[in-house]
């Protein structure tokens, strides 16, 4: 929680005597959120001696050859970031709500299997472009050590 206070005071700011308060920017907060989150998973990983696994989730609007230049990508970041790939799913129904798609609740429970430790997907739009209900899912996964990781971070994502 104090995380959470850091991050927000350093995006909002108060104005000398007008009261004017700006408001901290949703996505730079939840990218904060999911880089803590990712950093101490990992960190306490290596800690361990083990490599963080992945699972590499695309959620897509066509077809299997539009997920695969996703899957391309998403390897290169893992070798970059020395994760290893432990399985890919997809969903080809973008935008549906997030217990409707098989392919990220089968990612989640890759996790919750300890088959991985964590999923990697192109940006943060893939999980949800419902930045409550992707937030939700970061919570979610922050409550059980698990982590998300994207090849796009939430204040470049879509520019």
């Amino acid at each position: 929680m104090d995380r959470e206070n850091a991050a927000y005071a350093w995006n909002s700011w108060y104005s000398g005597g007008e009261g004017l308060r700006v408001a901290a920017d949703p996505h730079r907060r939840l990218m904060y959120l999911r880089q803590n989150m990712l950093n101490e998973a990992t960190h306490a990983l290596r800690r361990n001696g083990r490599t963080p696994r992945v699972a590499l989730y695309v959620c897509t609007r066509s077809s299997a050859p539009d997920a695969e230049e996703h899957f391309v990508v998403l390897r290169a970041v893992a070798v970059r970031r020395a994760m290893r790939v432990g399985a890919e799913f997809t969903d080809g129904h973008w935008p549906s709500a997030v217990e409707r798609r098989t392919g990220l609740l089968k990612a989640l429970d890759q996790v919750r299997q300890g088959f991985v430790d964590g999923i990697l997907c192109p940006d943060f739009s893939h999980i949800s472009p419902d930045l409550d209900e992707y937030e939700q899912v970061l919570r979610t996964t922050a409550q059980r050590r698990w982590f998300v990781a994207l090849g796009c971070p939430e204040t470049t994502a879509g520019l």
